[in-house]
């Protein structure tokens, strides 16, 4: 397999990867190379919105040839297979046909510095009938494939005529559950029925295995997301450790028996898989590569990881969009000194809050850090505070004129009437 030598090469184009790539072209560091195994980006935040209906273009879903293109990095299509950090370069695996035909070769690239930024995903954490009958959110593929479960299931059961609601159960209570329960409970569209008058009724039930609602989050904050929800008619039950998923119910370990014509498995963060297979890298029990304040790995230091991937061992980050480009933001600095042979800056989070869509239901949040205290954020104003994360990573990845350009386009696209996408 023939080597080609790279600068940076970036794994991943998520709000980290992507981030990081166009932070380091724009500041003249060219020999950039962005990798990631689909054509397009769509923030992460909003893959929900995609499970409930809304189309690609309406979640701001953008070309990385594109962007390469306009910023003056590389990109390539292509998945991560292997890393060898004492010859510095990395494998990318073959790309085959549905009929098993090899279309694209395998790949080998020499990188002087790789950052691994490819994402977690959902563990099926061995539970029975996971695999089998649940539905994951860890990418847009994943969303449609839940959208399309979600409108075909609607059908079925008007097709059925059955008179109880269509049953949704959703496993674990962290921003990506709440948030997908609050948009399928009040705003989700489906595409094989309509008016929204005509299809059946929907009850969404939230299954959390600890004792508390939203562990981990601010108790206001959480009281105030857990009154959204119940008003809208979504039923709440913690202390539900989940043993098996079958295609219509859920049983959990003290025997609770939960309907389900559509289960969402959102039960916590893993690394990628292609973790268990580098050898020459270290990982947690999560399965994430383990690297030091700098964000380089423990075993090399020409190889650096962030975002859900990745793990500081002392002082973890959250798996959240935030921190990942809090982390690309910190890498676009450090890793041209490090190339310039000093050592990179330690990497400091600073949590700036947290702030979640809930549909119709409402939005709320947390912004830390304001006028010294923190500040609880509700209703429109929280709705702002939401928007104006994702206008910042567009204005990053598209600059302020075609970012506002966007802004503008968005909203106006929302206040004119029903969101249309004419191919």
């Amino acid at each position: 397999m023939n080597v080609r030598s790279e600068g940076v090469v970036i794994v991943g184009g998520g709000a980290g990867g992507l981030e990081l790539a166009i932070r380091l072209a724009k500041a003249g560091h060219k020999d950039v190379l962005l990798i990631d195994r689909s054509a397009t980006h769509v923030w992460k935040p909003r893959l929900h919105e995609l499970a409930a209906g809304f189309r690609r273009g309406e979640v701001d879903e953008l070309d990385y040839a594109g962007l390469a293109e306009h910023w003056g990095f590389g990109f390539e299509r292509g998945e991560l297979a292997d890393i060898d950090p004492e010859a510095r370069t990395l494998s990318l695996a073959e790309w085959r046909e549905d009929d098993g035909r090899v279309r694209v070769p395998g790949r080998c690239i020499g990188f002087q510095a790789v950052v691994l930024a490819i994402g977690g995903v959902t563990p099926d954490m061995g539970v029975e009938g996971v695999l089998e009958h649940a539905l994951m959110l860890d990418s847009e593929a994943d969303a449609e494939r839940l959208f399309e479960r979600f409108s075909t299931g609607l059908l079925a059961h008007r097709a059925g005529q059955r008179s109880d609601p269509f049953h949704i159960a959703i496993v674990g209570s962290g921003a990506t559950g709440v948030e997908l329960a609050g948009l399928l409970a009040t705003e989700a569209r489906a595409s094989s029925v309509a008016p929204r008058e005509c299809q059946p009724r929907v009850k969404v039930t939230l299954l959390e295995a600890t004792d508390t609602f939203m562990p981990g989050m601010e108790d206001e904050v959480r009281q105030s997301i857990r009154k959204r929800l119940l008003n809208v008619g979504i039923d709440i039950h913690t202390e539900q450790q989940v043993s098996r998923v079958d295609r219509d119910r859920l049983t959990t370990d003290g025997g609770d028996e939960f309907p389900a014509d559509l289960t969402i498995w959102a039960a916590g963060r893993v690394g990628p898989p292609v973790a268990d297979s580098i050898d020459t890298l270290s990982t947690n029990k999560k399965r994430q590569w383990r690297v030091k304040p700098t964000l380089q790995s423990v075993d090399s230091d020409h190889v650096f990881a962030l975002g859900d991937c990745s793990v500081i061992d002392d002082e973890p980050a959250p798996p959240t969009a935030q921190a990942a480009s809090e982390q690309a933001e910190h890498l676009a600095k450090e890793l041209p000194r490090f190339l310039a042979g000093e050592t990179p800056a330690p990497f400091v989070y600073e949590d700036k809050g947290t702030l979640l869509s809930l549909g119709e239901a409402g939005s709320v949040g947390e912004v830390k850090g304001w006028f010294a205290d923190d500040v609880q954020l509700r209703g429109r104003l929280a709705r702002a505070a939401y928007q104006g994360l994702q206008r910042q990573h567009q204005f990053i990845l598209l600059g302020p004129l075609k970012g506002t350009a966007e802004a503008l386009s968005d909203v106006l696209g929302r206040s004119v009437g029903p969101r249309l996408k004419i191919h």
